[in-house]
């Protein structure tokens, strides 16, 4: 399904019942909806699923990039919502994603009951701007052969065989370029960052081999008051994909225990993929 942003078509799949608590994910920089596929196996037979192209990724098209990436994903993100008439919904990122739903739920609390972060990192308190230079040397990956760029990507972030084709694929369709410059932006992202967020159930996974994210995670897990951990064995960066098992078994034990089965959300139409 198609939905039209000011930012380009936004291509999504709506799967599960109506009338079901609605769960939104949102992928990384350089991935697609398919970075999913096994959490949607595993919650759409309770909760309905939106899983979504963010613009210039996967079956998006991106006809502005006039403000920061996440900026424009999260606005994106809300118009998905009106878009299938989701009132209120827990918000799911991995790692670009988890920015994205951390500006949504700056900006229009009132329609998020709930946050789960994969390889994520807080976007409050804001980090110091001595950060700057480390992503302006980025830059140099430019230099590197493009095939050799998707595959280091993916072999550094993933550890099973499907999960970095499956990443080196997606990457590949993105681009260098479009990968370099959201992660010169999330370097702005981290730099600026948001307000003190409102409370919400968090749950603040991470899988164990996870160089980039584990680290600030941890802590980020020690500083809000009740939110939950999960740290996936036998995964790196893309967690769900590299033990999506282990990953779900905290996923769904998360959102049984806020009580998702008593907050539903109406959602226009129904599409199985």
């Amino acid at each position: 399904m198609i939905y039209k942003s000011k930012y380009g078509d936004i291509y999504y799949e709506l799967t599960g019942l109506k009338e079901k608590p609605v769960v939104v994910l949102c992928h990384g920089v350089g991935m697609d909806h398919r970075t999913f596929k096994k959490q949607v196996s595993a919650l759409q037979r309770e909760y309905q699923v939106i899983i979504w192209d963010m613009p210039g990724h996967g079956s998006s098209t991106m006809t502005n990039y006039n403000i920061r990436f996440s900026l424009m994903a999260a606005e994106c993100f809300v118009g998905l919502l009106e878009e299938t008439d989701t009132d209120r919904a827990v918000l799911g990122g991995l790692s670009l994603g988890s920015f994205v739903i951390q500006h949504v739920l700056n900006k229009y609390p009132e329609r998020v009951i709930a946050t789960f972060h994969i390889g994520g990192l807080p976007l409050y308190p804001k980090y110091s701007s001595l950060l700057k230079p480390i992503f302006f040397m980025t830059g140099i990956l430019k230099l590197m052969p493009d095939k050799m760029f998707y595959s280091s990507f993916a072999k550094h972030r993933a550890n099973t065989p499907d999960a970095r084709q499956s990443l080196e694929d997606a990457i590949s369709k993105t681009g260098k370029e479009l990968v370099l410059k959201i992660t010169m932006d999330m370097g702005e992202d981290m730099i600026e960052g948001v307000p003190e967020p409102p409370e919400r159930p968090m749950l603040i996974a991470y899988g164990a081999d996870d160089i980039y994210a584990r680290g600030l995670s941890a802590k980020w897990h020690q500083r809000i008051p009740g939110s939950q951990r999960a740290v996936i064995s036998n995964a790196n960066h893309i967690a769900n994909q590299d033990n999506g098992d282990e990953f779900n078994k905290f996923l769904l034990s998360f959102l049984q225990g806020i009580g998702m089965e008593e907050r539903k959300s109406p959602a226009s139409s129904t599409n199985f993929k």
